[in-house]
């Protein structure tokens, strides 16, 4: 069993940076509206929050637990260095993929696939959020090829299936 000890300051901060990093990556590959992306943010925020209601590992009990406290919601913030997509979505790419790294050291194998595999439903229901090429609501599509193939993408870093 892992707990949240077994991790550094830095190491738990990537860790809490991931479910962030798994959003972005999905809505950096398909941009939406200000309504769109305003739903698909929210949905990040509502798949930490329904995880809480299941029962979890003590590994991730102890990152939902932190997602209550706003300190641990600022230092969760992605940092990126431009605000560019492809920048953006490299950064995201670049947090989870630390944390994939991270898991395999220090979890155990039950404990990092759980992880991994909440992190890619949070880049489902992101993807899900928001219709992508419609008007003001109307018409579009639910998930967007440019999503579909993020969704494949994240599944592959997460080595979980999609």
């Amino acid at each position: 069993m892992t707990t949240k000890a077994d991790f550094t300051d830095e190491e738990w901060t990537s860790l809490l940076q991931a479910p962030t990093a798994a959003g972005m990556y999905i809505m950096m590959a398909d941009p939406n509206f200000v309504i769109g992306s305003m739903k698909e943010a929210l949905a990040v925020s509502a798949g930490i929050i329904s995880r809480e209601k299941e029962h979890n590992s003590e590994l991730l009990t102890s990152l939902l637990a932190d997602f209550k406290d706003k300190d641990m919601v600022k230092q969760a913030r992605l940092k990126f260095d431009k605000k560019d997509l492809e920048a953006m979505q490299q950064t995201a790419r670049t947090a989870l993929e630390k944390v994939v790294r991270l898991l395999a050291e220090k979890a155990t194998p039950e404990e990092a696939d759980e992880i991994k595999n909440w992190l890619y439903e949070l880049g489902v229901k992101t993807a899900e959020a928001a219709k992508e090429g419609g008007f003001l609501g109307f018409g579009g599509t639910r998930v967007s090829d440019k999503e579909k193939k993020a969704l494949q993408e994240l599944a592959d870093l997460l080595g979980v299936s999609g």
